[in-house]
């Protein structure tokens, strides 16, 4: 495992906020990326003092401290990106700041810029007054395009080209010049305490991307446990008046249990794949995920137990993109999707996390996102396509799906 001397002093930082020093680094065009992990009140917050993000292969053994972000098509096993981990500060829930590590020390003329930056922005008076914003409806092109490929794909399901693929779509709104991005995160950090929040700043790209990710692909612990998950099947978690659906009120239809368990198959078979058979499997069971409930499947391994440290690495490779973002088999539903989806993803569906930090790897995937760029804020949302799919249905799913974010964040736009 990589091994480096941080300064771990607070003086130099002490009493700046997450939204000042986030600020302070987009000025200064260095990238960074705040983030916070399910179930847990502790925001990270890490700056890399370069000129951009670097490229590499995702090896999470051999990384050091960082952040990682990969697009969702890494046509023949193409670099992520990897944001170095010069400066990563961890903040109570009273933003409060709880641990700095410092990989360059308190001298390093960048370190000294970043800082007497975020202290000029935290003296600066910033309007507080929230923009009020009307979310307009979807253009009905857009709606009739999706319901058309939905229905393309249920005939090619049909016809035994593949058994599920997940077809995506964007919707386009307009944010102005007074949106706060760090007020955007913690808003959304609130609302959904069981996701994955992170916002992440990519300066060489001109765009940021936020959201909030109930599905994790990887995770390896600093003690060797690796744990992953499947997550399909969608239903409204609340009912008309707005209120929480109890959870053993759900009843599941053999569409959403059988796409459930074609992901968790593939996942079977990755295991297979390599010989691994010395795994724990728990579910599927029902999990509230925002305005959703999903179906969940949990599996974990004890890679110190079987000596295979790598095994967060070979799974990656193995597993993304997954079934529950690209379809059933991989290869002719991934052919699909760039033949009819019609747009680049990005890193939307893509997988993005901390990497070795504290010794900790958790990569989620790209789910609930937005990516802010331009003056556009562009919502990705996707639905699991099988042969029971009725158009319609599929473009609500979507709907709601988008729904998750904007319902928080409409405001601040």
């Amino acid at each position: 495992m990589f091994s480096v001397q941080t300064d771990t002093r607070l003086s130099l930082f002490e009493g700046l906020q997450p939204n000042e020093l986030w600020k302070a680094s987009k000025e200064l065009g260095f990238p960074a990326a705040l983030w916070k992990l399910p179930f847990s009140n502790e925001v990270k917050l890490l700056i890399s003092l370069r000129e951009g993000a670097r490229k590499c292969q995702p090896e999470l053994d051999k990384l050091s401290p960082g952040f990682l972000m990969a697009a969702f098509d890494r046509n023949g096993g193409d670099d992520v990106l990897f944001l170095e981990g010069d400066i990563i500060l961890s903040f109570a829930e009273d933003l409060s700041i709880r641990q700095v590590e410092n990989a360059l020390g308190e001298e390093h003329p960048d370190v000294q810029k970043l800082v007497s930056l975020a202290e000029s922005v935290s003296a600066d008076t910033v309007s507080k007054t929230p923009v009020h914003y009307t979310v307009p409806g979807g253009a009905s092109g857009s709606r009739e395009r999706y319901e058309r490929i939905v229905a393309l794909a249920v005939a090619a399901i049909k016809q035994n080209h593949f058994k599920k693929v997940v077809l995506s779509r964007t919707k386009d709104l307009p944010y102005s010049d007074h949106f706060q991005p760090a007020r955007a995160f913690y808003k959304l950090a609130k609302a959904y305490p069981h996701a994955f929040v992170s916002l992440v700043s990519l300066p060489e790209q001109n765009e940021m991307w936020l959201g909030a990710s109930p599905e994790a692909l990887v995770q390896q612990t600093s003690d060797g446990i690796f744990r992953t998950m499947s997550l399909a099947g969608t239903q409204k978690a609340r009912n008309d008046a707005g209120d929480l659906i109890p959870r053993f009120d759900i009843r599941w239809g053999e569409k959403e249990i059988g796409e459930q368990a074609l992901v968790s198959r593939y996942i079977v078979e990755c295991f297979k794949k390599i010989r691994l058979r010395e795994y724990t499997e728990t579910g599927p069971r029902t999990t509230l995920a925002g305005n959703l409930y999903h179906l969940r499947t949990d599996f974990e391994v004890d890679t110190r137990a079987l000596n295979f440290p790598e095994l967060a690495s070979v799974m990656l490779s193995l597993l993304h993109p997954t079934s529950a973002i690209c379809g059933v088999p991989k290869a002719p539903s991934l052919d699909f999707l760039r033949k009819v989806e019609g747009y680049d993803r990005s890193f939307y569906s893509g997988f993005l996390g901390p990497a070795q930090v504290s010794g900790d790897t958790h990569l989620f995937v790209n789910l609930r996102t937005v990516r802010f760029k331009d003056g556009v804020a562009t919502f990705f949302a996707g639905a699991g396509i099988t042969e029971d799919s009725v158009p319609e249905r599929e473009w609500e799913e979507t709907e709601l799906k988008c729904e998750t974010l904007l319902k928080v964040i409409a405001t601040e736009l």
